[in-house]
């Protein structure tokens, strides 16, 4: 092709990749047509759209900030003209420079043409840990193509059962269900060989890259889900903000929110309907491994009882104790909410109005007590709001509070009493704990599964509960001799257990990682 005749089709690739929105229909057609049938177009069209994906790549750092500069109006014109400028000067220069090229194209050059968009430098090794395992469940890699611990550096890994969330050094979030084989270049790209992935891309990761063996999908500000098959059939799901799609054969395409796109080896792409459930997030992940430990929990054979706050019918006045000992009944629901606990799939108890609590019973007298469960304070609108307490104030009985300005205020009656310097904040889950041995005359209080209190007692007494409340506390008035409720809670429990014996510190570590991927 002579470089007269080819200039038109030169001008149209230039402009498509300057502004795609400037091309008129009919010069839409006519590219699109000539990269059909003619293969010094496509490959004049690879080197341009090669060049355009490495600029946007290396400038997806911080942008320069230049008040000149006019605000983006559409997505095809969302980068900085400067940005543009050298993008049009290199792609022409590119095109004038092939234009020039020998009949036969040297090696390198033809290693240039067939190279698609954004491909990993395989000369770049990476040493230090790219990404960290954030949350799994039941996960298992094969051998050979594991990570090192939870570290995940540069290279392949075959996941064969199980799901993970990986977070890279800029934020970005990536979820893997099994079976998947992926590969880790560098903190802004990933090769997925087989697998389902979701990336959720924070500001800090736009650029961020997932390359299959077809197609290579750069982020621009988004979330969005892969699919490769055995079949090497593939899908792509935007779920927010946008991505720009790159193959090696066709013009790049821009997909944005609440679109999807599916094809196989052998068939053009087709819109199909994106589907957000279809793919793991680092909160469902965290959602199946808690669930896993909470019935480990409620089998616990020192279990008394186990409230997870779930119910078939929100009027519902029975509060289920799922530990499997059968020592404590149910708890009765004077007056409460039933709400959305940690999770949206997860109930939890809402505590707001006056007088709102559970009230149950607990039979015996114990040497070892753990309590341990996970509280969202809404409100610190009194001196004191009652977590767990026994209804009397007898020696041996517990009672559990915060204060107004959130510590933990614990005590045994007619042993001690302990305030954390720690506090809850409010509106955020807290998981907290609490050991109570009476054989060492010793108490161990814990938040997030970090220790903050210890008391040591004088003598040892037994550990009893009787009459007790989750929520308003209930106590007899002196005056009028009838049973008052005060110290009331303001925010939600989701998860609330007593043990008749001592879990270690690390059982309650576990407790607390087992339920705090809810965000």
């Amino acid at each position: 092709m002579s470089n007269e005749s080819s200039q038109p089709t030169d001008e149209l690739i230039e402009r498509y990749f300057l502004d795609p929105q400037s091309l008129s229909d009919a010069e839409q057609a006519t590219l699109i047509q000539a990269l059909r049938e003619n293969p010094d177009v496509r490959n004049r069209f690879r080197v341009g759209a090669f060049i355009d994906a490495e600029l946007r790549f290396e400038s997806s750092g911080e942008e320069v900030a230049s008040p000149q500069l006019a605000p983006a109006t559409s997505a095809g014109n969302a980068w900085p003209k400067w940005i543009l400028a050298i993008a049009a000067s290199l792609i022409l220069g590119a095109i004038v420079g092939y234009l020039n090229w020998p009949a036969q194209p040297l090696p390198t050059q033809e290693k240039i043409a067939e190279k698609p968009p954004a491909q990993p430098q395989p000369e770049v090794e990476v040493t230090s840990a790219i990404a960290q395992l954030d949350v799994g469940h039941n996960q298992h890699f094969e051998p050979g193509f594991a990570p090192s611990g939870n570290e995940f550096y540069q290279g392949e890994y075959h996941l064969s059962e199980g799901e993970v969330t990986l977070t890279f050094q800029n934020g970005v979030a990536v979820s893997l269900e099994s079976p998947a084989r992926f590969t880790i270049v560098d903190p802004m790209r990933m090769l997925l060989d087989h697998g389902r992935a979701r990336a959720i891309v924070p500001e800090s990761g736009h650029g961020f890259v997932i390359q299959t063996s077809t197609m290579v999908i750069e982020d621009l500000g988004t979330e969005f889900g892969v699919v490769v098959d055995d079949e090497q059939n593939q899908e792509l799901h935007v779920f927010a903000g946008e991505v720009r799609l790159h193959d090696q054969d066709l013009p790049p395409e821009l997909l944005t929110e609440n679109s999807a796109l599916a094809w196989a080896s052998d068939t053009k792409r087709h819109a199909i309907t994106p589907d957000d459930r279809a793919f793991a997030t680092s909160m469902s992940i965290g959602y199946k491994r808690w669930l896993d430990h909470s019935l480990k929990l409620r089998q616990d054979p020192a279990a008394l009882f186990y409230f997870d706050f779930e119910t078939d019918s929100r009027k519902s006045k029975q509060v289920i104790n799922r530990a499997t000992t059968g020592i404590v009944d149910d708890g009765q629901l004077t007056s409460g909410i039933w709400a959305t606990g940690r999770w949206p799939e997860k109930g939890a108890m809402l505590f707001e109005n006056t007088g709102d609590r559970i009230e149950l019973d607990i039979p015996g007298k114990y040497d070892q007590i753990t309590i341990m469960g996970w509280v969202q304070v809404n409100r610190y609108d009194f001196a004191l709001q009652t977590v767990f307490n026994s209804i009397g104030y007898s020696p041996g009985q517990h009672h559990w509070n915060l204060t107004r300005g959130g510590s933990l205020r614990m005590g045994l009656c007619s042993q001690y009493d302990l305030t954390s310097k720690q506090t809850l904040p409010r509106n955020h889950w807290t998981h907290v704990a609490a050991q109570i041995d009476s054989h060492a005359k010793e108490s161990v209080y814990f938040i997030n599964g970090q220790e903050v209190g210890r008391k040591k007692w004088e003598r040892s007494i037994p550990i009893y509960y009787g009459p007790s409340t989750i929520g308003a506390w209930g106590h007899t008035n002196r005056s009028s001799g009838e049973l008052e409720y005060i110290r009331d809670l303001r925010g939600r429990i989701d998860e609330i257990a007593l043990f008749s014996r001592i879990l270690s510190t690390e059982e309650i570590r576990e407790a607390y990682e087992s339920g705090n991927n809810f965000q």
